[in-house]
């Protein structure tokens, strides 16, 4: 999903003149990025070293209200891009007196005892972000695999599977078959059939439809939702033992076959959502160090979303 971040980076690399080679410089950052999110004018994002203590930063803007920088996709070929200014988008590289505790940088008054001994910023260049998401509604499928379907030009998924017809894509949905069993808890998390694959498709009945989209996941001709015995909403919490003397909940039990009614669905489709970005930085000049391009690392972070965003 980042393969247009790679092109760009390989092909600067292979274009790059004597005076502008890739931007390697021996600072040894592991481009694992943090932020910043207690300025509301702004995000900084941040790589540190330690010996010797330093930092390159990406300063962007942020709009109001906006609890993180990126929370949708960016379509593989068209990243998001900032160009540098020396105000509102700035790039800097740093150095310090002594080593920087994680969140010293976030510090709106810095302690009295650590001094930037180097300050240099880029006045201009251009920072790209490609931002992924693998897993949208972190219900253990990637997105890929939940028929999301292919990016329109809005950055929406129109065509995006919807195999309970509820109204919410499978790929935002954390019951996809609306059985009241999250498709998280459908799924071989437990590593049941012991291949290390966790996103396999657990199918108790054999009937060909996996349990995450199968309304009857135990073929006894009683949906599972109708299989909660406390009407609690919540079909695990209803065991009995099965034929090999297992405890089971009823909707995985081919022997309790009872109705007892339906008590309706969830009323809510809260999740969490992983966000990863990539930012490549192309055509600066922090006067001691100049670069076509430089891979300045991965941000990634995590956030709650409703059900209506």
């Amino acid at each position: 999903m980042t393969r247009f971040f790679y092109i760009i980076f390989a092909l600067l690399l292979l274009t790059a003149c004597d005076d502008g080679d890739i931007f390697t410089v021996d600072l040894v950052f592991d481009k694992d990025l943090d932020m910043c999110t207690n300025n509301t004018q702004s995000f900084l994002i941040y790589d540190t070293r330690e010996d010797p203590s330093e930092s390159l930063s990406l300063i962007i803007p942020r709009s109001t209200n906006a609890e993180y920088p990126f929370t949708e996709p960016t379509p593989v070929d068209e990243p998001l891009s900032f160009t540098i200014n020396g105000s509102s988008i700035r790039f800097l590289y740093r150095t310090y007196n002594r080593t920087l505790t994680s969140s010293e940088l976030c510090d709106p008054i810095p302690p009295s005892d650590l001094t930037i001994t180097n300050d240099y910023e880029a006045p201009s260049g251009t920072a790209f972000a490609t931002v992924t998401v693998e897993d949208d509604d972190n219900d253990g499928i990637p997105s890929d695999l939940e028929g999301r379907g292919e990016m329109d030009e809005n950055g929406d998924f129109p065509n995006a599977q919807d195999s309970d017809g509820d109204g919410i894509p499978d790929y935002l949905d954390q019951d996809d078959d609306n059985d009241n069993v999250p498709t998280i808890n459908e799924i071989d998390t437990d590593d049941i059939d012991g291949d290390g694959d966790p996103t396999n498709n657990l199918d108790t009945d054999g009937d060909g439809i996996p349990d995450y989209l199968d309304e009857d996941d135990d073929g006894d001709g009683v949906n599972t939702i109708l299989e909660d015995e406390d009407q609690d909403m919540n079909p695990r919490d209803d065991l009995n033992v099965n034929a090999e003397g297992v405890t089971v909940p009823h909707y995985l039990n081919t022997l309790e076959d009872t109705p007892y009614g339906n008590p309706g669905l969830t009323d809510t489709n809260i999740y969490t959502r992983t966000v990863t970005v990539n930012f490549l930085i192309i055509d600066f000049n922090l006067e001691i160090l100049s670069s076509d391009a430089i891979d300045f690392g991965t941000l990634t972070y995590s956030f709650n979303l409703p059900e209506d965003d």
